[in-house]
């Protein structure tokens, strides 16, 4: 446990062991909602539209009915569906990189194709596709006054896509948020749908984004690993729980408040306080991943990483991103088998964001 301060100036308790992480995800007096929070909790990345009122930042019954219309995209047999889609993309995107004899892949690869996921899934008009890429790197960038702005910007996109669903709906989960009901024959309010939208967007794409970059950049400082995964492609799933454990693209989770008085780790958090749980610490906890810097497709508990979280806030796209990484990462592979970065190493920079982890570029050579 450390007391810490973020570069936004919030006091926060720190959590960094796995045992007490893994517990406090757990911990339903740990609550999102800022109602919760004490006089110290005094500014937010967040544009005010989405601080509240949606499922990333509710708990409860609130939170539990959005969550069901959240999983309506989720579901097996939808993500199976895009797969193919995924394939085609994934394709496109490296016979691009292969014409020009390399590239960024953060730029041409990692960044286009989760977003292009993204947008089938919400079914976004082809005439109103935003600037998506451009507002999450905003929001990523460390700077409050354009993470703002962009935040914004893209509340703004949604309310014209709402407007377009409400008067045109289709098969896709947007016009199901606009039009559906749950069993009580409710609906969703425009500012749900507005906070749901933009997290999904967000976080559809952050994940994904950064776990693929430093997923590869390990694969690419360690070329053996990159040959066993070629010789053995049927370790892919187990290879991309290791990456997530080993540097995965969620490093912190959202915020939490202590709702009373509460112990971690043999700490006494006040009722009030900002709790922060390091999920990239976590996830290199000695005791409980043995030699945890090492990456090892073998490593039998990998799938106990705690990236997308644990109990009633867990990444409710998880599986996708899943599917996503095993996609990119293995067509990757085969498509490229010289690749290799087409800078030192230690010249690649990062995102300075602490919640989400992914490399600034990644040039590299085919």
């Amino acid at each position: 446990m450390h007391r810490v301060w973020l570069p936004e100036g919030i006091p926060v308790w720190l959590v960094t062991r796995y045992e007490d992480v893994y517990a406090a995800l757990n911990d339903k007096r740990l609550v999102r909602n800022r109602r919760h929070a004490n006089a110290d909790y005094h500014s937010e990345l967040l544009p005010e539209a989405v601080r509240d009122g949606n499922l990333h930042m509710e708990d409860g019954d609130v939170h539990t009915r959005l969550r069901r219309f959240m999983n309506f995209a989720f579901i097996p047999r939808r993500i199976a569906a895009l797969r193919p889609r995924m394939e085609q993309v994934a394709d496109d995107l490296l016979e691009r990189i292969a014409v020009k004899g390399g590239g960024d892949l953060m730029a041409d690869f990692a960044e286009p194709l989760p977003i292009a996921i993204i947008v089938d899934i919400l079914g976004i008009p082809r005439d109103m596709e935003g600037d998506f890429h451009v507002w999450s790197d905003m929001i990523m960038c460390g700077v409050i006054e354009d993470a703002q702005a962009a935040g914004g910007a893209l509340i703004e996109y949604t309310y014209q896509l709402i407007a377009r669903k409400r008067s045109d709906p289709a098969d896709d989960l947007l016009s199901h948020w606009v039009h559906g009901k749950d069993e009580e024959g409710r609906g969703m309010t425009d500012h749900e749908i507005v906070g749901m939208t933009f997290f999904l967007l967000l976080g559809g794409y952050i994940t994904t984004f950064g776990s693929f970059g430093t997923a590869v950049l390990g694969l690419l400082t360690q070329p053996e690993k990159a040959a066993r995964l070629r010789e053995r492609p049927e370790l892919m799933g187990a290879a991309v729980e290791e990456f997530l454990r080993w540097d995965g693209s969620a490093q912190n989770a959202i915020r939490r408040f202590a709702i009373e008085e509460m112990e971690i780790g043999g700490t006494l958090i006040p009722k009030g306080d900002t709790v922060l749980l390091s999920l990239g610490s976590a996830n290199r906890d000695p005791r409980k991943f043995p030699d945890p810097e090492e990456l090892r497709f073998d490593r039998e508990n990998s799938a106990q990483h705690l990236t997308f979280g644990k109990g009633a806030h867990n990444c409710p796209g998880k599986e996708l991103a899943r599917v996503e990484l095993r996609v990119m990462i293995a067509k990757l592979l085969d498509r490229f088998p010289d690749l290799a970065l087409a800078v030192p190493a230690e010249s690649i920079t990062w995102r300075p964001n602490y919640t989400f982890r992914a490399p600034r570029v990644l040039p590299v050579t085919v």
